[in-house]
């Protein structure tokens, strides 16, 4: 899970913010009130960025199966 004052970049709109700001306003809203630890929501359009880190061995599964699908469809 990233620092609280470390640098987010939101995936959708690319807007730059740090997490303690959006758990001080944008998330301020939210009925959890910042509470959650799971989602962080972009102040900027309102995407909910989730804050839950992939298991590596999971990671490396869907690489391979990702990779084989490819081959797939070079087929």
């Amino acid at each position: 899970m990233p620092e609280e004052s470390e640098q987010l970049v939101c995936p959708l709109c690319g807007f730059q913010f740090r997490k303690e700001e959006a758990r001080a306003t944008v998330c301020q809203r939210c009925p959890l009130r910042g509470g959650c630890r799971w989602l962080v929501k972009c102040p900027n359009c309102g995407y909910e960025i989730p804050q839950v880190a992939v298991p590596s061995w999971l990671r490396r599964l869907l690489s391979k199966v990702g990779g084989w699908v490819s081959r797939q469809g070079q087929k």
